[in-house]
């Protein structure tokens, strides 16, 4: 039962600690964390171009099953099979070694249990005498998520471009010509796909792996020393 005769009457603290959380969103906070895969987990299965797999790694794969979401950026080339002819499509970690994993601070010795799991990196803050694990400010993903897609756009338009030689090629095969040298220019597919831009891997992106990369083998080596 109302205990005020109107809204006057309501004491500030009181309406504040009623209103408390309003017009906040419920969007759960993302804690990333780098994991040092275990050898061999980061392979990822070869793809006959066309087949529609997901190409996740060892490691990738386990920590799903284990309801984690894992980050693990990545690129991808084509390679012709060397006896049956067919392109091949390879997927390979840019980190070798490690990937990323969203968790809470709940979940660290549930994901180190995790097939493929070698261990959490950590750095030289403890609490309680024991090493805490590191955690990759939001931006820092993002970046990385976006370098990923700037390598899946590279890939895209070398394979279109492979594509539409190999049909024109064929092309003049039917035709009764010779094979000819020529080749597609790079800047013909700048609008496959929506708007594929040519111009990726830029100097800022590769600088940016780099220094990750750096932090990354750093707290690695800090941590197999300790």
């Amino acid at each position: 039962m109302w205990k005020y005769r109107n809204a006057d009457e309501v004491p500030e603290a009181e309406f504040l600690d009623a209103r408390k959380g309003e017009g906040r969103r419920s969007v759960p906070v993302e804690r990333w964390y780098a994991v040092k895969a275990a050898p061999g987990a980061q392979r990822c299965p070869s793809i006959k171009t066309g087949q529609d797999r997901k190409g996740e790694s060892i490691v990738e794969r386990n920590l799903r099953n284990e309801g984690f979401e894992a980050f693990m950026p990545s690129y991808r080339i084509e390679v012709r099979h060397h006896r049956q002819g067919h392109w091949i499509e390879r997927r390979f970690p840019i980190f070798v070694g490690y990937l990323f994993v969203n968790i809470g601070p709940h979940d660290y010795r549930a994901v180190e249990a995790v097939d493929g799991v070698s261990k959490i990196l950590r750095y030289s803050k403890r609490y309680a005498d024991r090493p805490m694990p590191f955690e990759f400010a939001q931006e820092t993903v993002d970046r990385l998520r976006y370098v990923a897609w700037e390598q899946e756009q590279n890939f895209l338009v070398a394979r279109a471009r492979r594509q539409r030689e190999e049909e024109i090629e064929q092309e003049r095969r039917n035709r009764g010509k010779p094979a000819s040298s020529r080749r597609i220019r790079r800047a013909q597919f700048t609008d496959v796909g929506g708007g594929l831009s040519s111009s990726l891997s830029s100097a800022s992106s590769k600088a940016f792996i780099t220094e990750t990369l750096k932090t990354l083998s750093n707290m690695a080596t800090g941590l197999d020393k300790s």
